[in-house]
Order: C-alpha cells, then structure tokens, then sequence
C-alpha cells in the first residue's frame, strides 16, 4: 500500500474516534459495544478496572451503565440501561438491550458508557446512539445517515477508484449532522430550538451536512497533503482538499443564508400571531 493511503486510513485503524452504535426505530434487540482507550485506541481490560494510583479500589466493576440523551444540554436522560460484559472481560465488550420505547424516536443520540467500580463513577466512554427512522413514524421523516451517503455517493467502497474504502465513518456523519443543528439552535434570533430527532427541514439540513463532512474532509486532506511515486507515476491524491474547501463553503454559506432567511421568518411570523391574539 501507497504511504499516502497509509496517512489517510491509520485515522480509523485503531477506533481512537467516538464509536456508534445503530439500530431501527420502533425495534427491541441487544446492541455490542466495544469500550476501548481514546489515547491508545487499546480495549479497556473490565476485569481489572481502576484508575491509576488508587490503592484503595479492588479493581473490579460494579456495574455498567449506558446512559442516552437526545442532546447532550439535556437535563433529563432520554434512557439509563445497565450493561453486561462480555467475556472475555479484557476485550472490553458489552451488551446492553434497548426497548421499543427507547427506540420511539428516530436520530441522532448521545450517549455514553459509565464505569462503576467501589460504588463510584471511574470513567465514561462516549458513543452516538443512531435510531434509523421508519416509515411508520407520524413525528416527521428525520434525515438518516444512508440519505447523505447516497447524496455524495459514499455507499460503496469498491466502487472508490483510488481508495478501496469509505470515505466518510458513521460517526462522522452523525457528528456532522448535530452540528448542524447546533448552529440552528445557537444562530440569532433564538427561536424554534431543534434537535436531530425533530428538525422539519430535509433538504437544507442535508446540504448543510454534507458541507460539514466535506469542510472534514478537506481538513484532513490539508494535514496529509504529500506526493509520492508509485510505479513511476506521480500521485497526488490529497491535492482535491482545495476542490473539497471551495465546495464546503459554498454549501455552508448557502446553510448561513437560509437559517437566517427562516428564523427572520419565524420570529416574524410569531409576531403577527402575538398581534392578532391581542387585537382579537
């Protein structure tokens, strides 16, 4: 293999990314973790867990929670599941079961995988917690992560020329999607606060992500930017990140306009119903 596809793809060799888990909408089943180091991208030994330098703890789990959120400013959990271990306990697995109720909504979640051990949190794993939404929902068809891979055409490895992979991660793009809405919610004037699990808007909201990931992309392309010869030929295969920014920003500066364009809107129109309730 090329060193430049070694630079591109050592990113996700060794999981250091926030994992995700995903299952379907209105579903019940068991979902697998894997808990591993955010430094070293190790699995966490869960038959010997304590933190370092404390004498005072024997090391073993108590309990594994899993905790969801829809946002992580929430004040109240979306559901609190406790967690098994799978053996053997030093690969770091977990199971954990979801119910139809916590699966109610579709979207993006966040979650995370708390640690106990003597009675006392030890530490907490992040992951996204993606329910791919069903036909039979009456909240709204939220966006999923298949509809922006089918957008940018990143549903196939093998169909990829230069790069035999992906080349965006599933929690890439669900990373990408909440802050889309993060920017919806933050944007003046503060109205209609959204989350990934109830934004109305389909079209805009895809086109905003996909100049999130390419934003992303371009980046990273930036930091690995190096020619290298290969069978007497040249190859420069992150030189496309300047085609990568423009496209970003294009795409995001339409996002800009159009928040600002709907929320003048919406305040506007709230106006008038406050008016009219009055003068009525």
């Amino acid at each position: 293999m090329a060193f430049a596809n070694d630079c591109l793809t050592s990113g996700y060799s060794s999981l250091r990314d926030v994992p995700s888990v995903e299952v379907d909408q209105s579903t019940l089943g068991t979902s697998s973790l894997q808990l591993r180091s955010p430094t070293t991208g190790a699995p966490i030994d869960l038959s010997d867990y304590a933190p370092e330098g404390d004498s005072s703890s024997s090391g073993d789990v108590d309990e594994i929670l899993v905790v969801i959120k829809e946002m992580p400013e929430d004040s109240t959990v979306w559901a609190s599941i406790k967690a098994d271990i799978v053996a053997p306990a030093t690969a770091g697995n977990i199971t954990f079961d979801y119910t139809e109720h916590i699966t109610r909504q579709g979207g993006i979640f966040t979650a995370e995988a708390q640690l106990f051990a003597d009675s006392h949190m030890r530490h907490t794993y992040p992951f996204f917690f993606i329910v791919t939404p069903n036909l039979e929902s009456n909240e709204g068809a939220q966006l999923t992560i298949s509809e922006i891979r089918m957008s940018i055409r990143d549903v196939d490895p093998e169909a990829n020329f230069l790069l035999d992979a992906l080349e965006f991660s599933r929690q890439e793009i669900a990373l990408c999607m909440r802050r889309c809405i993060d920017y919806w919610n933050e944007a003046l004037p503060p109205v209609s606060i959204y989350k990934t699990t109830n934004f109305p808007w389909r079209y805009q909201y895809s086109r905003a992500v996909v100049s999130q990931l390419y934003f992303m992309a371009a980046q990273h392309k930036l930091r690995n930017d190096l020619d290298y010869t290969a069978g007497g030929v040249t190859v420069k295969d992150t030189l496309s990140y300047q085609a990568y920014q423009k496209l970003a920003d294009y795409l995001w500066d339409e996002w800009r306009q159009w928040v600002k364009a709907k929320k003048l809107n919406i305040n506007i129109m709230g106006g008038f119903g406050y008016l009219g309730g009055y003068c009525g």
